[in-house]
């Protein structure tokens, strides 16, 4: 039998919930998608997802004797980098872009949330895969990123030399 911290339990419990509604949004997204590179990450995070679905649900079966382990990620993740660094933009497609940029927040929150989650945790194992979910997570979120990217929707700021000479400074000071 494997008994496991209240703890733990909760916190798969609230994430299973969730997965189950982003499971059913990626769907809906990728049937809503026209840019087949958007879409094979859509397909991606989902394959993803269930995976960590049934690993989930492997952890907190009582039954499991064996050690439960998150397989890697899908050997499509190569393929997609790949292409996401050779693509160049398309047409403006309202709809690829809405689809990518909130795909991409939410692969920034369930990263953040498998990793706080993981911080929280007492059975080392699944304390272990969750870290490893959230750097899945964190791959993912940087497809959507690359892909934004290439697609000119994708801005940040950079700090000038002078305001980081500035920081720099005076940190440096400070220590």
């Amino acid at each position: 039998m494997n008994q496991l911290p209240v703890i733990d339990l909760g916190l798969m419990t609230e994430h299973l919930t969730a997965h189950k509604g982003a499971l059913h949004k990626l769907q809906d997204y990728n049937n809503l998608a026209t840019d087949q590179i958007l879409k094979d990450i859509l397909v991606m995070q989902s394959s993803v997802l269930y995976n960590h679905v049934l690993v989930m649900l492997a952890l907190i079966n009582p039954y499991q004797t064996q050690l439960v382990e998150l397989p890697p990620l899908p050997s499509e993740a190569d393929v997609i980098s790949q292409k996401l660094h050779a693509m160049s933009p398309t047409a403006l497609n309202e709809t690829n872009q809405w689809i990518a940029m909130e795909s991409h927040t939410s692969a920034k929150n369930m990263s953040n949330t498998n990793y706080l989650s993981a911080l929280m945790m007492k059975n080392d194992n699944v304390r272990h895969i969750h870290v490893q979910m959230a750097l899945q997570q964190l791959t993912i979120q940087d497809n959507y990123e690359e892909y934004m990217i290439q697609m000119g929707w994708s801005f940040f700021p950079v700090a000038s030399f002078e305001e980081q000479l500035k920081s720099y400074n005076y940190f440096l000071q400070l220590f």
